[in-house]
């Protein structure tokens, strides 16, 4: 099973994670992690992630769905250069329909695009009663990786994939982000205290403790307005 998805609608992200729901071997109510790639396809994306995109796509399998936001099959005789191949199928990258789905995303969450290459990993949830699927962004890991490896944090993409791959095929909550998470730290106990040590620890351990960071959840859930 191949779940590294092109992602050209919202509506094709909900009826995608449908169809998963309904194929799972676990029970429908289980919980499901979700990833937004926010990946322009700029050099960094090209030499990190497109490069072994094929890969990817397979080694995700059932354990988690990754959309390739703005990325979609090319079609013969556009004008969209290829930018990537993805299990045979060629695939074309749109900037109005990255942007559109970034504008949505904005709007309906607390979580802003920072411009840089951003994974956004999530938990869904299947109602089986009205047959819907809901997006649930109250624990949410924003890993910024471009900006993570320029810092020294990550030596490279295919590493925080795989240990999310691996993560992700063990995974027995019912917050599969938040189990996500503390994971990735490891040693949770510091993650509360790292902002402020960020400007007191000497510098051999400041990146360490940064790392511990980078995999923290936030809520981006968007709060009904009162008056």
């Amino acid at each position: 099973m191949q779940d590294l998805i092109p992602l050209t609608t919202y509506d094709y992200l909900i009826r995608s994670l449908g169809s998963s729901f309904l194929k799972e071997d676990k029970p429908i109510n289980t919980p499901r992690l979700v990833g937004l790639l926010f990946a322009q396809p700029n050099s960094f994306t090209k030499e990190e992630i497109l490069s072994g995109i094929d890969y990817f796509n397979y080694r995700s399998g059932k354990t988690i769905d990754f959309f390739c936001v703005g990325y979609h099959p090319h079609i013969s005789g556009s004008k969209s250069p290829v930018i990537t191949t993805v299990n045979n199928v060629q695939w074309s990258f749109a900037p109005k329909i990255f942007n559109d789905l970034r504008q949505h995303f904005e709007k309906t969450t607390n979580w802003k695009y920072s411009g840089s290459v951003e994974l956004i990993l999530f938990n869904s949830y299947f109602n089986e009663n009205e047959k819907t699927v809901k997006l649930d962004f109250s624990d949410v890991l924003v890993i910024d990786l471009k900006k993570a490896q320029e810092d020294k944090l990550i030596t490279s993409v295919g590493e925080v994939f795989e240990k999310i791959f691996t993560i992700a095929e063990s995974i027995k909550t019912d917050n599969p982000s938040m189990e996500m998470s503390l994971k990735l730290i490891g040693d949770t106990g510091k993650k509360s205290i790292v902002s402020i040590l960020f400007n007191l620890l000497p510098k051999s351990i400041q990146n360490e403790a940064k790392r511990v960071y980078l995999y923290g959840t936030s809520d981006y859930s968007k709060q009904p307005c009162t008056q």
